[in-house]
């Protein structure tokens, strides 16, 4: 009786101590949460730029279109019109899209296939240049000094220059054109890629969370649709923790970004499924899920 009669003070203390704690995390999750979302002034090479260098890429682009079959276009256009007799169980995302392909005219199929992927990567431009338009230039002492501007993006009057020369380099290389005049499922992949590097950079000057949900969401599809963007993870996972700080390990946010990232990569369960359902060799939907 003694020894619960001394331990007993200590018990209540520690329990009033867990108590405090759990009060004190909980006020502060709510105080996070309660933060007012900042306001970004962007001006036009951080709104209408991007979309211009998007139009002009897209007008050269179906100018030098592909009319003719070529390797790669055929294999695209057989696995989207449906006359590919294999199963197909890999790039979900991109057999969603193409899918209505199928129900346009023969004589029209490659052409709109095409078309697709001039699209995509007019748009992956117009996300290019709108990254380098939002990166910040404070990394130096001089920059620090010269560029007083807030979330210090570049407001000089040449800051047109860097967004159109990105697009330039990028847009004129020769693999990358050729990837967007001939569908080859590249141009897609990297619209999704310049899609999530600038959700990290729209969340750096206004802190709002669902950017944060909506980018493991749409890394899930990406995942999904193509395994090498798991070689991402790290570089995308480390630049969380960089805008974020110590608030990345909140227990909320990081249950809420990984299920957001699983509902994302529930999409490659889709094609095993349909076709297991549809497979006349009669395989199983686990044996599809290996392969």
């Amino acid at each position: 009786m003694g020894l619960v009669g001394l331990a007993g003070p200590d018990l209540a203390q520690s329990s009033l101590a867990k108590s405090h704690n759990h009060r004190f995390n909980s006020d502060s999750d709510i105080l996070y949460r309660m933060q007012p979302e900042l306001k970004v002034e962007m001006g036009f090479v951080q709104r209408r730029l991007p979309w211009c260098v998007a139009a002009a890429a897209m007008v050269i682009y179906v100018v030098t279109l592909n009319s003719s079959s070529t390797f790669a276009g055929i294999s695209s256009l057989s696995k989207a019109a449906g006359w590919d007799w294999r199963s197909n169980v890999v790039s979900p995302l991109h057999v969603i899209l193409t899918f209505p392909i199928r129900w346009l005219p023969t004589g029209i199929q490659l052409f709109a296939l095409n078309l697709r992927a001039a699209v995509a990567a007019s748009l992956a431009l117009g996300l290019l240049a709108r990254a380098v338009a939002l990166l910040p230039h404070d990394r130096t002492r001089e920059q620090r000094a010269l560029e007083r501007s807030d979330h210090s993006m570049l407001t000089i009057r040449s800051a047109w220059l860097p967004p159109v020369l990105a697009a330039l380099v990028c847009g004129l290389q020769l693999t990358f054109w050729e990837n967007a005049v001939v569908a080859t499922g590249e141009s897609f992949d990297l619209l999704i890629f310049a899609w999530l590097v600038n959700a990290l950079l729209l969340y750096r000057l206004d802190q709002k969370e669902s950017r944060l949900r909506w980018f493991a969401f749409v890394y899930g599809l990406a995942v999904a649709n193509n395994y090498a963007m798991l070689a991402y993870f790290p570089a995308f996972l480390l630049a969380v923790f960089w805008i974020r700080g110590l608030s990345f390990f909140r227990w909320r946010f990081l249950w809420r970004t990984s299920l957001c990232g699983l509902a994302g990569l529930s999409l490659y369960l889709l094609l095993p499924l349909v076709e297991s359902s549809t497979d006349m060799a009669g395989f199983t939907f686990w044996e599809f899920l290996r392969s």
